[in-house]
């Protein structure tokens, strides 16, 4: 139990860290508002400086505006709603002023926007994976949705939310640097998944086949998959049918697809992505 305890707390200080070098290194020095608290921190700091006045560093914004969030959250939610989303805002805030130390990008933005939403992604993923969000927007949608709109799903009001800051990004900055910052945002998300998933692509096949007996045995020695039978060939509306579900590995996929062709060039299959698989696998082999 403690080594799981120290683990999650490590993903969270390694996530906070690179979650910070992919915003404050990459997308704020080439002005990519991929939404969210920071993203609101980068046209705060643009319109100040316009008006003449001081520089606002994120690490304050994020601060700033995510201290009075969690003690409203914690008023209306009490303690246990927060969970460790606290430390992971303000190891956050710190780790946005440690990044602000090192040297920032200033090339193209295609590279910023990559580098930046690899970075973003690993660092969220992790966050996820240590059981913690940074708060700022997720909590914001969180409140709203508990206080005004519990039609709304939390996941529409963060998407709202996150578009009206890209919407304002987009007028601080111009259409170039959002839709570079839009594609910041496509990659994060794809690569926060499999960050979050721990890099474990799970595959799952439906399998309708004539050499029912034939695949199962074959797929059941591939690496020692488990194949469950859905219908047999006398309760399958097409007779002589057998409808296979076998679970595997995003590297096993080509051999599956092998398999069932050399046995049966007939056969039909659908594939689908698996989020969590629980029970006696062994998909690291």
């Amino acid at each position: 139990m403690e080594k799981k305890k120290y683990a999650a707390y490590g993903m969270l200080l390694a996530g906070t860290a690179l979650l910070a070098v992919g915003v404050q290194n990459f997308l704020e020095p080439m002005e990519l508002v991929a939404g969210g608290i920071s993203g609101l921190g980068m046209i705060l700091d643009d319109v100040s400086r316009r008006l003449g006045g001081p520089a606002v560093p994120l690490w304050l914004v994020n601060t700033a505006l995510n201290v009075p969030l969690f003690l409203l959250a914690w008023y209306a939610q009490g303690r246990q709603f927060l969970g460790k989303t606290i430390l992971t805002s303000l190891l956050f805030s710190v780790m946005l002023y440690i990044a602000a130390r090192f040297p920032m990008y200033h090339g193209d933005l295609l590279t910023a926007a990559a580098y930046g939403g690899v970075f973003m992604g690993a660092g969220l993923g992790l966050v996820l994976r240590g059981g913690a969000t940074t708060g700022g927007v997720d909590l914001v949608a969180a409140l709203l949705h508990d206080g005004f709109f519990h039609h709304v799903s939390v996941a529409r009001l963060v998407l709202f939310l996150d578009g009206s800051i890209i919407l304002l990004g987009l007028v601080t900055f111009g259409p170039t640097h959002t839709l570079y910052a839009i594609l910041a945002v496509g990659i994060m998300e794809k690569v926060m998944d499999r960050v979050a998933e721990g890099g474990s692509a799970v595959r799952a096949a439906v399998i309708v086949t004539e050499e029912g007996k034939a695949v199962a045995e074959g797929l059941s020695a591939l690496r020692g998959r488990g194949v469950m039978s859905l219908l047999d060939m006398e309760n399958c509306p097409e007779k002589g049918q057998n409808v296979l579900y076998c679970v595997f590995s995003q590297k096993d996929l080509s051999l599956v697809k092998s398999l069932i062709m050399n046995i049966d060039r007939k056969a039909y299959f659908l594939l689908s992505d698996m989020r969590d698989v629980l029970g006696d696998t062994e998909f690291h082999k």
